[in-house]
């Protein structure tokens, strides 16, 4: 009885060692993560950092943490930030965000407010941490720009994992209910459809050439391939939808072929002229060219419309309409 009563105290006294080291060892992580982002040119900040939780959690808030990218403009800064994981379990970590947040872009300022907004972060456990699979939820979303436009979702839904058949290939699932874009856009459209788009959904596929690991900040992992199985959007009466396969070219636009397909593409038309994405001249040519296309469909008001991308430029059949996507 003695000798397991030993056993029992020194299990406790290994365990209680092991959880002062690790949490010593998460907190100097998070120390050294925000002195590499330094490293890499950035400006990245913090008040201070606590580790809690014992003794079956890791649980890290950092106090007003601010990362700047004074290159590009970028900009993300909160009152707090929390990164949360069982003690046995050290390459799972839960990301909480905080219910407001400030985000800067090189053109607008916004700020972020959610009821909830978590991501779920698994990595592997062997030396150079590659992630293997990411879940993020967020509900009651409101996006508040400083110029004074916002938009807000019910929910947003977005899932990734890795592609074990492809090297630095992941699969990515982003799902957004009940959007409400800006009113300013809104009055635009008004009288053509609601004001809430019921449904964005993308599942893909994306190829990086480098993977995402602990040696990011180094390495720069960017976009290589990106894989469309589809890209659908229910808005109303009109419903668009995209599928296809593009490649980053030397240059880094996209280059490949998408196509589009418009589900009562009359709206669509309208909407885009609305928007002033077609101009007032050009309606008519746009309708001619659509109802040729609705010719070999069994439902007229659906039109498939392939897209090329070809140095640097979008193009339907031989015409150029506008740039290309840049993937990196």
């Amino acid at each position: 009885m003695r000798w397991l009563m030993g056993l029992v105290i020194m299990l406790g006294v290994l365990w209680c060692g092991y959880w002062f080291v690790g949490a010593r060892g998460f907190e100097a992580g998070a120390a050294g993560w925000f002195a590499n982002v330094q490293e890499a040119g950035k400006e990245a900040r913090y008040e201070r950092l606590d580790v809690r939780g014992f003794p079956y959690r890791f649980d890290l808030t950092v106090t007003a943490p601010e990362i700047t990218d004074s290159n590009s403009g970028i900009a993300w800064q909160a009152p707090f930030f929390q990164i949360l994981s069982l003690s046995y379990k050290p390459w799972h970590v839960i990301a909480a965000f905080p219910p407001e947040q400030r985000i800067t872009l090189p053109q607008e300022s916004m700020t972020l407010r959610s009821e909830t907004l978590r991501a779920s972060v698994v990595v592997q456990p062997v030396p150079s941490l590659p992630l293997d699979r990411v879940v993020l939820i967020g509900d009651g979303l409101t996006l508040l720009g400083d110029h004074g436009w916002h938009m807000g979702a019910d929910a947003v839904h977005l899932a990734t994992r890795r592609d074990e058949t492809r090297q630095n290939t992941h699969e990515i699932g982003l799902e957004v209910t009940a959007l409400r874009p800006d009113a300013t856009l809104m009055s635009m459209v008004a009288g053509m459809l609601p004001e809430e788009v019921a449904l964005l959904r993308v599942t893909a596929k994306f190829g990086l050439n480098a993977p995402i690991d602990r040696f990011a900040l180094q390495t720069q992992p960017q976009i290589a391939l990106l894989e469309l199985d589809e890209l659908r959007v229910e808005w109303g009466s009109m419903t668009v939808a995209a599928k296809g396969r593009v490649q980053a070219d030397a240059s880094g636009f996209a280059e490949g072929e998408v196509v589009l397909q418009l589900e009562n593409w009359r709206v669509a038309l309208d909407v885009a002229e609305a928007m002033g994405l077609i101009a007032a001249r050009d309606r008519q040519t746009w309708d001619q060219a659509a109802s040729f296309l609705a010719l070999g469909s069994s439902d007229k008001d659906a039109i498939q419309l392939p897209l090329q991308f070809r140095d640097g430029m979008t193009l339907i059949g031989p015409i150029p309409v506008s740039p290309a996507p840049r993937l990196r």
